[in-house]
């Protein structure tokens, strides 16, 4: 395709700013970069009172914003949306999102402009590839049906048993039967990909793994606190609402057994009912929505993921180390990051061993400075959203040139 700027259609299904979760970091990250070689216009639903700001964030980027407007705040699954689901053999977020709105301003966007290539971002938005035949790349930040197959082994409520179940179920069909129609598919990890390459062509899928902007997270302890704990995350995201009930309940008496003043910080948008209540513990803070993270990251003396669902590659993790801390987290926390146990994180699944590698790097200064500094060092090399966009596109142009 020469020098001439690809035209890239980007579709999300919310407007990836403000930064509140990883979703969002992760798809403002990548159009940040992507938009210094590309000519890019994206497609949002509008969900947040803040979405004109981010639009205004983004347009200072170059990025073209369409909003399709006054979609249903979504906080909460309606009984037709789960009815609609369950009839349709659909995940839960692709009924929801199945809105002729946007799919009218998709038709319009493509009827008018020649662009080169489309975005979906997540399955949200690649059931609209019906409507068109232009060169499709599709985004997978996770692997949903792994986190539903997680829940529905948690869980022992066998109404909730059934329903995680058949989302598992319909997301292994939408994985199955969706993920080929693309000419890429994109996975943050190498776990995630060897799940879509059972589906797709060999050389269709894509590692496009989450990163850091290391110029704006940086070493900063001048406000560290002496014994403080904490977790970033969305409160209303059930992973996030499981890992800090586990945390408080099996882990922290443990911790506060060896280091009496320790304080543990939930930080986080939406906190659930349950969320809410572990405030009234011992040395427990539930801050809700905050509007930087960046002071509590510094404040923090270690950072802690006691995630036990999830899929995916963590954002918070790189973001922490980026900022010099010490983490220690679950396998399932740190999972598809390639990261040394015992060198650039501690990594303990059970509640015991959990509290104790918190406890040590607590009470041990020296230990602590040398496992944040090798963390900084590796997201440096390998998880700058720098050479992550560059990634991503050429993937943009090597589908393009095989299209045109």
């Amino acid at each position: 395709m020469g020098h001439k700027k690809m035209k890239i259609l980007f579709l999300s299904p919310t407007v990836p700013f403000p930064l509140t979760d990883g979703g969002r970091i992760r798809v403002f990250n990548l159009l940040k970069q992507i938009a210094k070689k590309s000519d890019i216009t994206l497609l949002a639903l509008e969900t947040q009172p803040t979405d004109e700001e981010g639009v205004a964030e983004l347009q200072q980027l170059g990025v073209q914003v369409h909003l399709v407007p006054n979609a249903p705040t979504l906080p909460r699954v309606s009984l037709g949306t789960l009815l609609k689901a369950f009839l349709k053999r659909q995940p839960i977020t692709v009924a929801r999102y199945d809105l002729p709105a946007y799919r009218q301003k998709f038709r319009e966007l493509i009827a008018t402009e020649n662009y080169d290539l489309v975005h979906y971002e997540m399955f949200h938005t690649a059931q609209f590839y019906t409507e068109t035949d232009l060169p499709g790349v599709l985004s997978q930040q996770n692997v949903d049906s792994e986190i539903w197959r997680r829940l529905c082994s948690e869980t022992a409520n066998p109404f909730y048993k059934f329903a995680y179940w058949t989302q598992q179920l319909a997301f292994q069909r939408y994985e199955r039967v969706l993920s080929p129609k693309f000419d890429a598919v994109t996975c943050t990890s190498d776990i995630d990909a060897a799940v879509f390459q059972g589906h797709c062509a060999a050389d269709a899928i894509a590692i496009i793994p989450n990163g850091v902007d290391v110029t704006h997270f940086q070493p900063d302890f001048t406000t560290e606190a002496p014994a403080h704990l904490i977790y970033i995350g969305s409160m209303d995201w059930y992973p996030n609402e499981d890992a800090v009930a586990f945390f408080a309940d099996d882990i922290l008496p443990g911790i506060q057994s060896k280091v009496s003043d320790v304080q543990f910080s939930i930080v986080g948008g939406n906190p659930s009912a349950r969320v809410q209540k572990l405030a009234a513990r011992d040395g427990v803070i539930v801050t809700g929505r905050v509007p930087e993270i960046k002071p509590y990251f510094a404040e923090a003396t270690v950072f802690v993921v006691p995630l036990r669902i999830g899929s995916g590659t963590r954002l918070k993790i790189l973001e922490a180390l980026a900022m010099g801390k010490a983490i220690v987290s679950t396998s399932v926390g740190a999972e598809g990051l390639d990261l040394n146990d015992g060198e650039e994180i501690f990594i303990a699944d059970a509640p015991e061993p959990f509290a104790e590698a918190v406890a040590r790097l607590l009470t041990d200064p020296a230990l602590r400075r040398r496992i944040g500094e090798n963390g900084r060092a590796r997201v440096e090399k390998d998880y700058d959203w720098r050479s992550i966009g560059e990634k991503l596109h050429q993937r943009y142009t090597e589908i393009g040139s095989r299209a045109s």
